[in-house]
């Protein structure tokens, strides 16, 4: 069995050294690739390559990051490349589609909205009249990029004038215009991290003194919760709703109940390990092994 880790960092990350480390646990064979140098033919072997090295014998993925994306070309041709893979019997973890989803704020919160998980109010435009008008609308509100994650990027605004300015800014340079209403939450969220159909660890995630933002990369700190009923419900039917093997997800404690704001289909994981002292790269790694072995 060779399973692969692919990103495009010439050098494991984190989340990478440890999958890599559960593989060889397993005792499978492994390899780290990078996408941007993964080659494809079509009409004759190898269909895929890495530098002089044929990937047809690949049995699996982790597919831990698309790169840096610098035109569309590039991301067609990566997106293609992993579909192909898949075509000819390559597992890829989480499976493209679902991948994909959770990459695209838009495309995930329309699919949770479907299968009834509570989510924020929220307007998706290129037109600069119509989201100015929702966010005189809203009041407090939070304007963030379509795709993105670790909160940057993502500004909370108070006054419709400054949301103008601020979309107007997105408009000129062609950007969709991402306007949700701001949910009011105590000074914490939660991240729970899925494995498999279950919840494996969670954590309280506190904003640092003057920052709403309680992402761990932007200066939050993190203690471990248990998640039960609502709370969970919650969790695993997001994480369903998406079909995705392994998935963060991101919830607010909002007044009328919790609201999922996030599902990240690549999440990390060090700080969660950190807090809670469980690390999800066993877990994961199992997970592909039997869908492997099914």
């Amino acid at each position: 069995m060779l399973i692969a880790v692919i990103h495009d960092t010439y050098n494991p990350d984190w989340p990478c050294r440890e999958i890599l480390k559960a593989l060889e646990d397993q005792g499978v064979e492994r390899l780290f690739l990078r996408i941007s140098k993964i080659s494809s033919r079509i009409g004759e072997k190898p269909r895929f390559w890495a530098g002089s090295r044929s990937l047809d014998d690949l049995n699996g993925a982790f597919v831990r990051s698309l790169g840096s994306i610098v035109n569309v070309e590039q991301m067609v041709r990566r997106i293609t490349l992993l579909e192909h893979m898949e075509s000819y019997g390559v597992t890829l973890m989480n499976p493209l589609d679902p991948l994909l989803t959770s990459r695209d704020k838009y495309r995930t919160l329309y699919k949770l909205e479907l299968k009834g998980v509570p989510i924020p109010k929220t307007s998706i435009s290129e037109d600069l009249r119509t989201a100015y008008e929702y966010s005189k609308k809203l009041g407090k509100l939070v304007i963030k990029p379509l795709i993105g994650s670790r909160g940057f990027g993502s500004v909370l605004v108070d006054h419709p004038e400054v949301s103008f300015r601020i979309l107007k800014t997105l408009a000129s340079t062609r950007h969709p215009l991402y306007v949700q209403e701001y949910v009011p939450k105590p000074s914490r969220d939660i991240r729970a991290f899925v494995v498999d159909g279950s919840i494996i660890a969670s954590m309280y995630r506190y904003a640092p003194q003057g920052e709403w933002r309680t992402n761990i990369a932007q200066g939050g700190e993190g203690e471990p919760c248990k998640l039960e009923g609502e709370f969970e419900d919650i969790v695993l039917k997001a994480v369903e709703a998406l079909e995705l093997w392994y998935a963060g997800v991101d919830i607010i404690e909002g007044p009328e109940g919790p609201v999922v704001v996030e599902v990240n289909g690549s999440p990390d994981w060090e700080e969660l390990t950190m807090v809670t002292k469980v690390n999800p790269a066993p877990s994961i790694v199992k997970c592909l092994i039997k869908k492997l072995k099914c």
